[in-house]
């Protein structure tokens, strides 16, 4: 499941949009919702941070906020990474903005050309469907000359210990050592996966209990991973979904 969010400031443009989208999720039946639909950036940041699926995000660039569009998706970016950025906006000028802010845009939709925004919303959609379902199974790994894979729902848990540069990737009966960093990691997990603490991603389906008073949650092979306080609340948002 992916969930949409749009974020535009002026109301008829939002609610065309936001129909638009309904209206192609139901005809083609997409594995999609529309998450949020507003005008105001921030329940956008509130609403998706601690979603467990990846977002599709419709953004206005002028906002008429304390900032803009591009700055909003580079935040939405630094969460998500393997998130997809539409934007849908006035200004022209802003398409080359989007290099700069380094937020990879899956396209630049221009309300100048009325006609072709519900066909280029269809578009992007579609075109998001066939990268998810083309997207790796398994995680992909160099130990030395050996290269590993193993299945996405074999993994338990990734962690690294303080000032090491090699991370432990955790199965329900083995451990396996490489280099390598969590945040790169984090870019080729896919929505069961949730970093838990700047040392621990976690899979949600392997999780057996959380203590949220002692900040840790416990996994089905006998793993204690540790929560920070700042994942707190996703991880809670997480569960109570599940």
């Amino acid at each position: 499941m992916l969930d949409i969010y749009i974020c535009e400031d002026d109301k008829a443009q939002l609610d065309l949009f936001s129909d638009y989208i309904s209206k192609s999720i139901l005809i083609d039946d997409l594995d999609m919702r529309l998450a949020r639909s507003t005008q105001d950036y921030h329940e956008i940041l509130d609403v998706f941070s601690p979603s467990g699926n990846i977002g599709v995000f419709f953004l206005d660039i002028d906002l008429n906020a304390d900032i803009n569009g591009l700055a909003l998706a580079q935040h939405i970016r630094r969460i998500q990474p393997r998130c997809y950025i539409i934007f849908i906006t006035s200004h022209k000028e802003y398409g080359l903005e989007t290099f700069h802010y380094k937020v990879e845009a899956l396209d630049f939709i221009c309300k100048d050309e009325p006609d072709k925004i519900h066909s280029r919303i269809h578009d992007c959609l579609l075109d998001i469907k066939a990268k998810v379902a083309a997207e790796p199974v398994s995680f992909h790994f160099k130990r030395g000359e050996r290269h590993t894979s193993i299945p996405f729902d074999e993994i338990v848990s990734f962690h690294i210990a303080d000032g090491s540069h090699k991370v432990t990737l955790c199965t329900m009966n083995k451990m396996l050592e490489f280099p390598g960093s969590l945040k790169e990691i984090e870019t080729h997990l896919d929505h069961r996966f949730y970093r838990c603490h700047r040392s621990y991603i976690i899979n949600k389906d392997y999780i057996d209990t959380a203590d949220f008073d002692m900040l840790t949650v416990n996994m089905k092979n006998g793993m204690r991973c540790p929560i920070s306080f700042r994942m707190k609340r996703g991880l809670k948002k997480l569960l109570s979904k599940k």
